[in-house]
Protein backbone atom coordinates (compact mmCIF):
# COMPACT_ATOMS: atom_id res chain seq x y z
CA UNK A 1 0.00 0.00 0.00
CA UNK A 2 1.53 3.45 -1.19
CA UNK A 3 -0.57 6.63 0.63
CA UNK A 4 -1.51 9.73 -1.81
CA UNK A 5 1.72 11.53 -1.21
CA UNK A 6 4.33 8.95 -2.79
CA UNK A 7 2.09 8.22 -5.87
CA UNK A 8 -0.22 11.61 -6.81
CA UNK A 9 1.87 13.69 -9.67
CA UNK A 10 1.22 17.53 -9.76
CA UNK A 11 2.46 17.74 -13.64
CA UNK A 12 2.41 21.98 -13.71
CA UNK A 13 2.72 24.79 -11.19
CA UNK A 14 -1.22 24.93 -10.76
CA UNK A 15 -2.44 23.56 -7.54
CA UNK A 16 -4.45 20.37 -8.40
CA UNK A 17 -5.70 19.46 -4.89
CA UNK A 18 -5.20 20.31 -1.64
CA UNK A 19 -3.77 17.98 1.08
CA UNK A 20 -5.19 17.30 4.66
CA UNK A 21 -4.67 15.70 7.58
CA UNK A 22 -6.67 12.31 7.96
CA UNK A 23 -7.92 13.84 11.31
CA UNK A 24 -8.87 17.26 9.27
CA UNK A 25 -10.67 15.57 7.26
CA UNK A 26 -12.24 13.06 9.21
CA UNK A 27 -13.35 16.33 11.33
CA UNK A 28 -15.08 17.46 8.03
CA UNK A 29 -16.83 14.83 7.26
CA UNK A 30 -17.72 14.66 10.95
CA UNK A 31 -19.19 18.53 10.81
CA UNK A 32 -21.12 17.53 7.52
CA UNK A 33 -23.14 15.06 9.45
CA UNK A 34 -21.39 12.19 8.59
CA UNK A 35 -19.78 12.25 12.50
CA UNK A 36 -19.96 7.89 11.78
CA UNK A 37 -16.42 8.00 10.11
CA UNK A 38 -14.91 9.96 12.49
CA UNK A 39 -15.22 7.17 15.12
CA UNK A 40 -16.06 3.78 13.11
CA UNK A 41 -13.64 4.06 10.52
CA UNK A 42 -10.38 6.19 11.85
CA UNK A 43 -9.00 3.31 13.14
CA UNK A 44 -9.16 1.40 10.69
CA UNK A 45 -7.73 3.84 7.99
CA UNK A 46 -5.56 5.52 9.99
CA UNK A 47 -2.53 4.08 7.48
CA UNK A 48 -3.25 6.56 5.09
CA UNK A 49 -1.52 9.53 7.38
CA UNK A 50 -2.48 12.71 4.38
CA UNK A 51 -4.63 12.53 1.61
CA UNK A 52 -5.64 14.85 -1.17
CA UNK A 53 -9.06 16.57 -2.24
CA UNK A 54 -8.96 17.73 -5.73
CA UNK A 55 -9.92 21.13 -6.28
CA UNK A 56 -10.99 21.28 -10.02
CA UNK A 57 -8.90 19.24 -12.58
CA UNK A 58 -9.68 16.67 -15.33
CA UNK A 59 -6.23 14.75 -15.30
CA UNK A 60 -5.23 12.79 -12.40
CA UNK A 61 -1.62 11.57 -12.88
CA UNK A 62 -0.43 8.86 -10.69
CA UNK A 63 3.72 7.78 -10.48
CA UNK A 64 5.78 5.81 -8.59
CA UNK A 65 8.29 2.55 -8.68
CA UNK A 66 6.79 -0.33 -6.67
CA UNK A 67 8.91 -2.53 -5.00
CA UNK A 68 8.69 -5.72 -6.06
CA UNK A 69 10.54 -7.40 -2.46
CA UNK A 70 7.51 -6.71 -0.43
CA UNK A 71 5.39 -8.59 -2.93
CA UNK A 72 5.50 -12.10 -3.86
CA UNK A 73 7.40 -12.78 -6.73
CA UNK A 74 6.16 -13.46 -10.53
CA UNK A 75 2.75 -12.73 -9.14
CA UNK A 76 -0.13 -10.93 -11.20
CA UNK A 77 -1.84 -7.71 -8.77
CA UNK A 78 -4.22 -5.21 -9.08
CA UNK A 79 -3.84 -1.64 -8.13
CA UNK A 80 -6.44 -0.08 -6.42
CA UNK A 81 -7.15 3.34 -6.15
CA UNK A 82 -8.68 3.98 -2.61
CA UNK A 83 -10.69 7.02 -2.54
CA UNK A 84 -14.00 8.58 -0.86
CA UNK A 85 -16.05 11.46 -2.61
CA UNK A 86 -16.91 15.14 -0.47
CA UNK A 87 -20.02 16.35 0.29
CA UNK A 88 -19.26 19.39 -2.35
CA UNK A 89 -18.50 16.20 -4.98
CA UNK A 90 -21.33 17.26 -7.35
CA UNK A 91 -19.40 15.49 -11.16
CA UNK A 92 -17.82 11.95 -11.92
CA UNK A 93 -20.88 10.50 -13.00
CA UNK A 94 -19.02 9.79 -16.14
CA UNK A 95 -16.67 6.90 -16.84
CA UNK A 96 -12.64 8.13 -16.33
CA UNK A 97 -10.13 7.01 -19.12
CA UNK A 98 -6.85 5.72 -17.77
CA UNK A 99 -4.14 5.05 -19.69
CA UNK A 100 -0.70 3.52 -18.98
CA UNK A 101 1.73 5.86 -20.09
CA UNK A 102 5.05 3.67 -20.07
CA UNK A 103 3.06 1.87 -22.66
CA UNK A 104 1.73 4.32 -25.45
CA UNK A 105 2.45 2.66 -28.60
CA UNK A 106 -0.35 -0.40 -27.86
CA UNK A 107 -2.76 2.71 -27.44
CA UNK A 108 -4.80 0.57 -25.01
CA UNK A 109 -6.96 1.94 -22.39
CA UNK A 110 -9.46 1.28 -19.44
CA UNK A 111 -12.51 3.06 -17.80
CA UNK A 112 -12.91 3.31 -14.49
CA UNK A 113 -16.27 4.82 -12.85
CA UNK A 114 -15.80 7.10 -9.17
CA UNK A 115 -20.07 6.43 -8.70
CA UNK A 116 -21.81 3.12 -9.95
CA UNK A 117 -23.49 4.20 -12.93
CA UNK A 118 -27.34 3.04 -12.71
CA UNK A 119 -26.33 1.50 -16.39
CA UNK A 120 -23.45 -0.41 -17.08
CA UNK A 121 -22.10 -0.33 -20.83
CA UNK A 122 -18.77 -1.24 -20.14
CA UNK A 123 -17.39 -2.16 -23.75
CA UNK A 124 -15.38 -4.93 -21.63
CA UNK A 125 -12.60 -2.56 -20.14
CA UNK A 126 -14.56 -0.66 -17.51
CA UNK A 127 -14.14 -0.48 -13.67
CA UNK A 128 -16.95 -0.13 -11.25
CA UNK A 129 -15.87 1.40 -7.17
CA UNK A 130 -17.06 -0.99 -4.48
CA UNK A 131 -17.00 0.03 -1.02
CA UNK A 132 -14.87 -1.04 1.23
CA UNK A 133 -15.29 -2.19 5.01
CA UNK A 134 -13.48 0.75 6.35
CA UNK A 135 -15.95 3.30 4.77
CA UNK A 136 -13.64 4.21 2.06
CA UNK A 137 -14.52 2.75 -1.80
CA UNK A 138 -11.83 1.86 -4.13
CA UNK A 139 -11.29 0.98 -7.70
CA UNK A 140 -8.91 -1.35 -9.92
CA UNK A 141 -6.89 1.41 -11.85
CA UNK A 142 -4.11 -1.19 -12.90
CA UNK A 143 -2.79 -4.40 -13.00
CA UNK A 144 0.72 -5.89 -13.68
CA UNK A 145 3.11 -8.75 -12.74
CA UNK A 146 5.51 -8.66 -10.31
CA UNK A 147 8.06 -10.61 -12.55
CA UNK A 148 11.52 -11.04 -11.03
CA UNK A 149 12.41 -7.62 -10.94
CA UNK A 150 13.22 -4.91 -8.38
CA UNK A 151 10.75 -2.76 -9.03
CA UNK A 152 8.03 -1.85 -11.65
CA UNK A 153 7.11 1.49 -12.79
CA UNK A 154 3.97 3.04 -12.69
CA UNK A 155 2.88 5.81 -14.38
CA UNK A 156 -0.97 6.75 -15.60
CA UNK A 157 -3.00 9.43 -16.34
CA UNK A 158 -6.81 9.58 -15.66
CA UNK A 159 -8.39 12.10 -17.50
CA UNK A 160 -12.18 12.98 -16.80
CA UNK A 161 -13.91 13.98 -20.18
CA UNK A 162 -17.06 15.51 -18.51
CA UNK A 163 -17.03 18.26 -15.36
CA UNK A 164 -13.66 17.68 -13.25
CA UNK A 165 -12.57 15.74 -10.31
CA UNK A 166 -13.38 18.35 -7.72
CA UNK A 167 -14.30 16.98 -4.31
CA UNK A 168 -12.11 13.53 -5.24
CA UNK A 169 -10.33 12.13 -2.07
CA UNK A 170 -7.82 9.98 -3.03
CA UNK A 171 -6.04 7.76 0.11
CA UNK A 172 -3.91 6.31 -1.80
CA UNK A 173 -3.21 3.02 -3.70
CA UNK A 174 -3.21 -0.96 -2.70
CA UNK A 175 -1.78 -3.58 -3.93
CA UNK A 176 -3.43 -6.94 -4.40
CA UNK A 177 -2.91 -10.20 -6.20
CA UNK A 178 -5.58 -11.03 -8.83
Amino acid sequence: MLPAKMVLYESSNAKCFKWKSLVESSISDASMGRGNFLHNTYERVSHFEEVAEFISRQVLEIKCDIETQKLSSDTDYACHLVFKLSQKCHGLQCPVKVQDLLHRKNKEFQYIYFRSPRFVYLQGNGRVPKYRADGLMEVIVWEFNSGNNDHVPMSLKLRCYEGNMSGLIVYGIEFRPT
